[in-house]
């Protein structure tokens, strides 16, 4: 079948399949930032705790995702929180390891400036050092986002729908047409989520000149 023909007779198919790709996405890039976020000020605020958070992050980040994804399903089972759950650990990463290395290059007679007029530890952290942090951990972000949008195919193996699904009912039915589709849809998503966090990366690099 052309494609053409395929986008005729399974549009809705491919829309609803491109909507589900994309809410899991947004589901999952957020999960993963607030926890990486969240992990990497912990890092960054008490030094010893990267001793035992950042090599349990490496371990997990080395499993294979499809691992992680047949692993999550008998504690819980097929479906979102299914899926969402490795592809939080898989994002995670980046988006720690930017934001700890984004506060610790923090200019630290700024931030001595600020707790001399009267700051708060948190004042000073969301005033000075997130703000002066944030390109960084954007970068970070764009990583996480362009890997999990790819990663998010793995997802049609456990039952849940993602543009993977038509790779793997191209492969099933040895027609390349749903597979090509599946895979060029991917690639355009991800290539389009990378410019836009570059241009996201840049506003804020250039509002801290």
């Amino acid at each position: 079948m052309s494609l053409s023909d395929y986008l005729h007779f399974q549009g809705d198919l491919v829309l609803r399949l491109a909507w589900q790709h994309l809410l899991l996405f947004g589901l999952s890039i957020l999960g993963a930032t607030i926890i990486g976020v969240g992990l990497g000020i912990a890092i960054a605020r008490v030094r010893w705790i990267a001793s035992i958070v950042v090599p349990l992050v490496n371990l997990l980040q080395a499993c294979p995702e499809v691992v992680l994804l047949a692993v999550s399903i008998p504690l819980l089972g097929i479906g979102f929180e299914g899926a969402l759950i490795p592809l939080f650990v898989k994002g995670v990463l980046p988006i720690l390891r930017n934001t700890a290395s984004g506060l610790a290059g923090v200019d630290a007679r700024t931030v001595e400036a600020a707790t001399g007029i009267g700051l708060t530890p948190r004042q000073v952290l969301f005033r000075i050092e997130l703000p002066s942090a944030l390109p960084v951990i954007i970068a970070g972000i764009r990583v996480a986002a362009v890997m999990l949008v790819s990663v998010l195919t793995l997802t049609a193996y456990i039952g849940v729908e993602s543009l993977g699904t038509l790779i793997v009912q191209g492969i099933a039915r040895m027609d390349p047409t749903p597979l090509i589709l599946g895979s060029a849809l991917t690639a355009l998503l991800a290539v389009a989520i990378n410019y836009l966090l570059i241009g996201v990366e840049r506003a804020a690099a250039n509002r801290l000149r």
